[in-house]
């Protein structure tokens, strides 16, 4: 269903298009009545509505409509319709909730210890700090003064 409706929605893409790209130019809106438009803006540049104005529109809701079915399709997609922070939230709260004498979780794939969603504590071993007790040389100018 979901590659018909994508497929549809391309097919729906390339005609929307092609069919704005063949229009005219209506001349209308502000730069066509204010910078010498012909005299239909100034009166109305609503005429019959022809073939490629009513294709126009025809296709722009075939769009409007596959792009929400595409949206809503796609979004049922997944492992189980979760978040990854449901999925710790589940994982925090089923050990939290297991008896004293019970086995740890097993470790997370790719690490020694188990996720628990807290980072280490910082170490306190303050640093090192160079010695000051004399100051540096002067530098040497040339010449030997």
């Amino acid at each position: 269903m979901y590659a018909f409706v994508l497929v549809l929605h391309l097919f729906v893409c390339l005609g929307l298009v092609s069919v704005v790209l063949l229009q005219s130019g209506k001349g209308g809106g502000l730069a066509g009545g204010a910078f010498g438009g012909s005299a239909q803006t100034v009166f109305g540049g609503r005429g019959a509505t022809d073939f490629m104005t009513r294709a126009t529109m025809v296709l722009g809701t075939a769009f409007f409509l596959t792009s929400l079915a595409l949206a809503l399709l796609s979004s049922g997609q997944g492992p189980a319709g979760r978040s990854v922070i449901q999925e710790q939230a589940k994982r925090a709260s089923s050990t939290a909730t297991s008896p004293p004498g019970s086995e740890p979780p097993p470790p997370a794939p790719g690490g020694s210890r188990p996720a628990t969603g807290l980072t280490p504590a910082p170490s306190t071993a303050a640093p090192t700090l160079p010695n000051t007790s004399a100051p540096p040389p002067a530098p040497k100018t040339p010449g030997g003064k």
